[in-house]
């Protein structure tokens, strides 16, 4: 993520889940004699990153850092193999790989070559944008606060919607007390009474199909937080209203051909393009997995579908965070849901027989496993 990025959650909603008290980002601050406000942060993602690694420490220090390179069904449970060490044996596996490999780049844009074209989720470095005219296409947070990182930088930014307008949250109010809490439920997705039911699998998992397929990539966005709007209202030029309807390589740069609502076209240029586009849930861009494992996984409309543990249809194969999102709600693709499936999870994968777990311990003594980032990549 962009360096100087803030979180879109809450401070005392960035508390990762854990099976004890006082691993929140608040006993992590006042650890390190750092401050801390519970609500209307915004949280820093460099506090966020230290955060991170404090819980790691405390809570999972044995991690083994390597590229999963295939998980393949065996008697007995699964295989997994790995680019820079021996192959293991497991009888269940969790694939926690978060929504990196699953980055959306639209038709429009995909004939773009890399030096002229970056996804949000690669942006880091802005440094070298400076001068230079960016096209900025999307309406969500990672869209906006990456247009208003890349003017604070020095470049020069066209947001390109095709929404009518920029929506913006509304800011929480600095302090609740009892009867607030009542009229706003404090949830760690949101609040307010619609997100204590957006924050409810067990709820979510009663909706018709349809429903939830739309729900689960909609709710919570796209918008912009609150505290981003003065940096983008007024300060940027944006182009709401508008879709992109082709691209390509224009001298230097990137000539892209727009159309508004009414049919009307204009073009822009550009020397880059940077996609807020978000992501497209396809368990093809998981490479890891062979095609044999692949197709028994049950799937709608691309998301994996998981039980209320987060269990596939592939016994003992577990799916974790934002691809389960039309099975579990929309929770699932923020940190949040680590709320609302961890426990679960862990008791079903501990309720596996003693036989079951000693076979699968003798295979694999002495490693822990968690694969990477770079895993699905």
């Amino acid at each position: 993520m962009p360096i100087g990025m803030l979180m879109k959650s809450e401070p005392y909603a960035s508390e990762i889940a854990s099976p004890h008290r006082g691993y929140d980002v608040g006993t992590y601050c006042q650890a390190h004699g750092l401050d801390y406000v519970d609500r209307v942060g915004p949280l820093t993602l460099e506090r966020f990153l230290g955060y991170a690694d404090w819980y790691t420490g405390q809570l999972v220090p044995h991690v083994r850092d390597d590229m999963v390179t295939r998980i393949e069904q065996v008697d007995g449970g699964f295989r997994v193999s790995f680019a820079g060490g021996d192959p293991v044996t497991a009888r269940q596996v969790v694939i926690a790989t978060g929504v990196l490999p699953h980055a959306r780049i639209p038709a429009e844009l995909s004939g773009l070559p890399p030096e002229l074209l970056t996804h949000t989720a690669d942006v880091h470095e802005l440094d070298h944008f400076k001068g230079r005219r960016v096209a900025v296409i999307g309406a969500g947070q990672s869209a906006l606060e990456t247009a208003a990182l890349l003017h604070e930088t020095g470049a020069a930014v066209q947001v390109i919607a095709r929404v009518p307008a920029l929506l913006w949250s509304a800011a929480n109010p600095a302090h609740l007390g009892p009867a607030g809490r009542i009229r706003r439920p404090v949830t760690q997705l949101c609040e307010g009474w619609r997100c204590a039911f957006w924050n409810k699998p067990a709820a979510f998992r009663m909706l018709p199909e349809g429903m939830r397929i739309t729900k689960a990539r909609t709710v919570l966005g796209p918008n912009g937080s609150w505290w981003l709007k003065d940096r983008i209202d007024g300060v940027l030029d944006v182009l709401a209203g508008h879709q992109v309807r082709e691209a390509a390589p224009a001298g230097s740069g990137v000539r892209l051909a727009l159309e508004d609502r009414g049919g009307g076209r204009l073009s822009v240029d550009a020397d880059h393009v940077i996609a807020g586009t978000g992501f497209r849930i396809d368990l093809t861009r998981l490479p890891f997995l062979t095609e044999a494992l692949r197709t028994r996984i049950t799937t709608l409309s691309g998301y994996p579908v998981v039980s209320r543990q987060g269990e596939s249809s592939v016994p003992g194969l577990y799916i974790v965070g934002a691809p389960t999102a039309v099975s579990l709600g929309p929770s699932a693709r923020f940190i949040a849901g680590t709320h609302n499936i961890s426990a679960l999870l862990a008791k079903s994968v501990a309720r596996r027989g003693p036989a079951d777990r000693a076979r699968a311990g003798s295979e694999t003594a002495g490693q822990e496993l968690q694969p990477s980032g770079d895993a699905a990549r």
